[in-house]
């Protein structure tokens, strides 16, 4: 279930607007100290974490510029963030992630909401805070066309790849020594898309809508099919 993730204490700050009610519940300051919207205020900057290549939900348009529905979403925060603040104008900084660093990211402060797919889990909910599900999406598999592949029956003696940090990345691991693939995990969904682009992968397993996504992109999407 794709959500934005923070630990900030936006929260608070959005407490009585609609936006707050669709979007963005979020945890306690990470810092008594130093507390998230302490900082926006003095610096009229919020920092916002996004993918290069999670489409349709984050990722790099034509441009290089952040792009999808949770970036939409997010600068809707942040819009929010300054009527409530009472600052005349916010400045959004932008940092890409992969699915590797988001959450020591978001947890070590170097961005206030991390504006991509970030898939609500027991575990990941001890470090940080998940907006209210906006996708519900299933784990599944972009492969060729022409590959036979039907199911993870198929996958033996194949090597499989995933983001990693992923969703992907514990199916891929936990299903590895039941169906006798080769595992490789990419830095990112654009690498993972480009290993079985090239033929260094057979499978490439993440969530569907993600895949959907890649394969829209791609330079002959009848090419690949999700199985």
């Amino acid at each position: 279930m794709p959500s934005i993730v923070s630990v900030s204490s936006l929260q608070r700050l959005l407490a009585g607007l609609a936006l707050a009610a669709a979007l963005v519940p979020a945890a306690q300051a990470q810092n008594p100290q130093s507390p998230v919207l302490d900082r926006i205020r003095d610096t009229g900057t919020i920092t916002l974490g996004y993918r290069e290549s999670a489409l349709p939900f984050s990722f790099g348009d034509d441009k290089g510029q952040p792009a999808g529905y949770a970036v939409d979403l997010c600068l809707r925060v942040a819009e929010a963030a300054k009527e409530k603040l009472g600052l005349k104008t916010i400045k959004v900084r932008w940092l890409p992630l992969t699915p590797q660093n988001r959450v020591p990211a978001v947890v070590n402060g170097l961005v206030d909401l991390d504006c991509a797919p970030n898939t609500n889990t027991l575990e990941r909910q001890k470090q940080v805070a998940f907006s209210v599900s906006h996708y519900v999406s299933t784990v599944r598999m972009l492969v060729r066309a022409d590959s036979g592949i039907k199911s993870f029956d198929d996958l033996r003696g194949k090597t499989v790849v995933t983001s990693a940090g992923s969703t992907g990345d514990r199916h891929v691991r936990r299903l590895k020594a039941e169906y006798g693939y080769r595992d490789v995990y990419a830095k990112d969904h654009g690498e993972s898309f480009l290993l079985l682009e090239t033929g260094r992968a057979q499978a490439f397993v993440m969530d569907d809508v993600l895949l959907a996504g890649l394969r829209a992109k791609s330079k002959d999407p009848s090419q690949y099919v999700i199985v």
